[in-house]
């Protein structure tokens, strides 16, 4: 039995929380609302407060943004293990210290080391959202982690590779329809989702788009974006919704597609299933010392990638992807 201290009581962090009771655990979060729904010890407080607890084996980061990135170092200078999921416009590679994993989730998280694993790329597109499963007279979306966090995914410049050349463009850019096999017609735009891949993986193209209901990005470029939409974002766990991600690599002798799709389970959001479930295998690496030292994404942990896709399949959700094995 481990001690495992979870930072964040959110969808996400609640999912992940209720599969390690076998541990011995602790959630912190500042809602006791969100903590009264667990079976486990909780402290309602800022994170702040509880970086210096000793004899930890696992810190699971699953706070928003801005703050996730706060934590980070001064559990490094104590010399932790780290699995985050804080999504945060910094590098976590400039921090030192310690042990982390940080994008733990599906994309990027499953995403990157799907394409690390892929030899000789050429074109890589990386495709994924979280909505629900039939479109609506509003937004057609809920949030199913921070709506702060949409936010920067939609605000902040996008960093992708065109021609052999890394550039910046403007979030929700080229924007175009798709069609998804048992979905239909979701439209994709480009946003912030290659991080690390930019420089784990080679490649002349590489893209990353955030899919939505067709009509979701020409309402948000009308709003006033800004957080007051938060309240229209609200999570409503009563409604049908899924998570859906397509990876496509022009590889040197042919193509190479993964595909994933969960509508969730047992009560549970396929965000929170999904994303949650690799976080879940990232503490199995850290538990099992397979963390290196010093702050990594997810394609430098490669024992992930089998642990992954275990508790992903296990769980139910579907994966279908071609073979890894090229000459």
């Amino acid at each position: 039995m481990a001690r495992i201290v979870v930072l964040g009581a959110g969808l996400i962090g609640k999912f992940v929380a209720s599969r390690l009771f076998e541990h011995d655990l602790l959630v912190v979060d500042n809602c006791q609302e969100s903590l009264n729904e667990l079976n486990c010890h909780t402290l309602c407080c800022s994170a702040f407060d509880v970086l210096k607890m000793e004899d930890v084996d696992v810190w699971v980061n699953m706070l928003p943004g801005r703050v996730g990135h706060a934590v980070r170092q001064p559990l490094l200078n104590n010399n932790q293990t780290i699995v985050d999921l804080a999504f945060t416009a910094e590098d976590p590679r400039n921090l030192q210290g310690g042990r982390m994993v940080y994008d733990v989730g599906i994309a990027p998280g499953l995403s990157n080391l799907w394409s690390a694993a892929i030899k000789g790329i050429k074109r890589l597109e990386i495709k994924v959202g979280g909505i629900p499963c039939q479109p609506d007279k509003g937004w057609s979306y809920m949030a199913p982690f921070s709506p702060s966090d949409v936010i920067e995914e939609y605000t902040r410049p996008a960093r992708v590779i065109i021609a052999g050349e890394q550039k910046e463009i403007p979030a929700l850019e080229m924007r175009h329809m798709v069609e998804i096999p048992n979905i239909g017609k979701l439209e994709a735009a480009i946003t912030d989702g290659l991080r690390s891949l930019l420089d784990t993986v080679e490649a002349e193209t590489m893209l990353e788009y955030t899919l939505r209901w067709p009509g979701h990005y020409e309402k948000w470029l009308a709003s006033s974006q800004d957080e007051e939409l938060a309240n229209e974002w609200q999570f409503d766990a009563s409604r049908e919704e899924m998570t859906v991600m397509t990876v496509a690599a022009t590889i040197k002798n042919g193509e190479w597609n993964g595909y994933l799709i969960d509508y969730g389970k047992d009560g549970d959001s396929s965000m929170a299933r999904t994303t949650g479930l690799v976080t879940l295998a990232a503490i199995d690496a850290a538990l099992a010392g397979l963390i290196p030292e010093g702050v990594h994404p997810p394609e430098g942990v490669p024992e992930l990638l089998q642990l992954a896709e275990k508790r992903l399949q296990d769980a139910g959700v579907q994966i279908k992807r071609d073979s890894f094995f090229f000459k």
